[in-house]
């Protein structure tokens, strides 16, 4: 089986960008209140029985990577889905392979040998580069962040999360 991922990943990051653009037009179905700063983003995933990536913008004044998230997930407001991901999954479980098209051009052949947390990791991994270049881009500094506002990356079952080392933790923030 092949999985592209830079068409998932673009994707992806179109649907982040999108979610940018109307922030202020729409009312935050994330954790906190609406019209309190950003504290945290997180882009919280799942590949094994749903392909998706789910965009939340949490206000909370003691945001933290809690797994709150999960709690506010919408299908038709905050997430796209990335089927492909469900289906590499599952391929995988059938002593399948998967030759996976990465961003830089290179290939990555996932196999047997993956288990549901390197595979976890392995797709939390590509989301964060993902949103570690928009950052770098400045893609969300239109966007009403707090002053220590940060990024985070997690799977929904908990397997692989993003940041987990001081050095994670800096280049996860945001906020000026």
């Amino acid at each position: 089986m092949k999985l592209d991922l830079r068409r998932d990943l673009k994707e992806l990051e179109d649907f982040i960008l999108e979610k940018i653009r109307i922030y202020d037009e729409y009312e935050n179905l994330g954790p906190g209140d609406d019209d309190d700063p950003i504290q945290r983003i997180t882009l919280g995933y799942y590949v094994e029985q749903t392909g998706y990536v789910a965009v939340i913008f949490d206000t909370r004044p003691d945001a933290t990577n809690d797994g709150e998230w999960t709690m506010h997930i919408e299908e038709d407001d905050n997430m796209v889905f990335v089927p492909g991901w469900e289906d590499a999954f599952n391929h995988l479980c059938d002593e399948g392979t998967v030759t996976v098209s990465l961003p830089n051009g290179k290939s990555r052949i996932l196999d047997t040998k993956d288990d549901n947390e390197s595979v976890a990791t392995f797709f939390g991994e590509q989301i964060c580069e993902l949103v570690l270049g928009l950052k770098k881009r400045k893609i969300f500094d239109s966007l009403p962040l707090a002053k220590n506002a940060v990024l985070s990356v997690e799977d929904f079952n908990g397997l692989w999360a993003w940041p987990n080392s001081s050095k994670d933790q800096e280049q996860a923030r945001l906020g000026s």
